[in-house]
């Protein structure tokens, strides 16, 4: 198996295309895989006019990923019987400029010496990029030589395309050289362990609804305002649990004790060391992107991440029941849930908001990075109240308060050294911000 690790195309001085370009008919290969938990579709297109064998170029193992490494096989699918050969695998920024087609050229095929082979990656300077080999490749109905392709962790390279072609030279007749299909395979975003990835947008932060049942909305969440999220961030999926907890910290604050009910009794501070520990062990095993850190949210990526989409006073609608989320009292229903009796609840009891986010309604309040500032009509890009040790703001309510607490919208700012029972946190995986 040969290692072919990415770093050296991606200087500014090389710069990636955006694939979009038609496929034109060719087959599209769907490779599903379990990464951290998320299953997901990757599509890898296999491409050309048909002239190089199909399957002579395959993703054998992995997902097509930033941050990750991929696998694939060279062999020759032509014939049965074909000979044994020295392998060697080719990368470019693009394709052929007769995508998905390339340029057919006598002496280049598989099928037997001398027979005519398709082309297919830019040979514009800096393509091919890379090139790895020799794997030997026994032939026949042999394994596919293998080559893992390593892709560096750097974001701007996520919905970028690269281009693969496989040679295989068989040195017993003459030497002759074959090549194989081409393969289009896009980068997809990362995929980091209990996280679930946010995409850039734009939302209605705040509420304007009044202050009366069953909502109950106060004036700090006034007025709503157009908020916009430039950069892509990761959110934990769940409530950070007591096991996580002691396991970075060595010590657990919480009155219902549980290793997968969410931690409580939390100071802000406690929070944010809690981000900083993990933060340095995940960027000295090289886990963190460049510009981005762990942290607690801030108010706007939570309610963004809650909302998922919504514009509902709740990310399940307009109103919220005992059995969406672990709150004390619905005003939709008017009854009792029986919070106050059973306390926090392990993560994930409930149903998850439509981007795969649990508890972000009740079990615990989580903290914010933020110092609370005041709203006001004026879209934001951004916003970030600054963290100020003095106070601090938390969101979505809890297991021993009523629903109107628990909206996407509501805050309650308090002092940072404050630890009640029903307080806990969230992380991120956020650009970097500056106090």
């Amino acid at each position: 198996m040969s290692r072919l690790d990415l770093l050296s195309p991606f200087r500014s001085d090389f710069p990636m295309t955006r694939s979009l370009l038609a496929v034109g008919g060719a087959a599209t290969v769907l490779i599903s895989a379990m990464a951290a938990n998320d299953a997901a579709a990757f599509q890898v297109t296999p491409y050309g006019s048909g002239v190089n064998p199909p399957g002579s170029l395959v993703v054998t193992a992995g997902i097509p990923m930033v941050g990750a490494t991929f696998t694939v096989g060279v062999s020759n699918t032509a014939t049965a019987s074909a000979p044994a050969a020295l392998a060697f695998l080719s990368v470019a920024t693009a394709p052929d400029p007769a995508f998905p087609a390339g340029t057919v050229l006598p002496g280049f095929g598989l099928v037997s010496p001398g027979a005519p082979g398709e082309l297919l990656l830019s040979l514009t300077p800096p393509n091919p990029f890379a090139t790895s080999g020799p794997v030997s490749w026994a032939g026949g109905a042999a394994a596919p030589a293998s080559f893992d392709v390593s892709v560096p962790l750097v974001l701007s390279l996520s919905g970028l395309s690269i281009y693969l072609q496989g040679t295989l030279v068989d040195l017993a007749a003459g030497p002759s050289l074959g090549v194989t299909n081409g393969l289009q395979v896009p980068l997809s975003v990362p995929s980091f362990p209990g996280l679930v990835p946010i995409p850039p947008g734009t939302f209605q932060m705040g509420s304007d609804a009044a202050n009366a049942p069953p909502y109950f909305s106060p004036i700090n969440e006034k007025p709503a305002h157009q908020v916009t999220i430039t950069r892509p961030y990761w959110m934990g999926r769940y409530e950070v649990t007591q096991a996580e907890f002691e396991a970075i910290l060595g010590f657990n604050p919480s009155f219902h004790v549980g290793p997968d009910r969410p931690v409580e009794y939390v100071q802000r501070f406690q929070a944010v060391a809690y981000c900083n520990v993990l933060n340095a062990q995940q960027t000295a095993l090289g886990k963190v992107p460049a510009g981005y850190q762990y942290r607690l949210p801030t108010e706007a990526e939570w309610e963004y991440a809650c909302r998922a989409g919504t514009t509902t006073e709740f990310a399940f609608g307009p109103d919220i029941f005992c059995d969406q989320a672990g709150f004390n009292y619905s005003f939709h229903s008017n009854s009792e849930c029986g919070g106050w009796q059973s306390g926090t609840k392990s993560v994930g009891s409930y149903a998850p908001n439509a981007w795969g986010l649990y508890d972000m309604h009740g079990n615990v309040w989580e903290w914010c990075l933020d110092t609370p500032q005041p709203y006001s009509t004026t879209p934001k890009t951004d916003p970030f109240g600054g963290y100020g040790a003095s106070l601090g703001v938390f969101r979505g309510g809890c297991w021993d308060f009523g629903s109107q607490l628990t909206r996407s919208a509501y805050r309650l700012k308090i002092a940072g050294s404050y630890s009640g029972g029903s307080l806990g946190f969230r992380v991120v995986l956020g650009p970097i911000l500056l106090p």
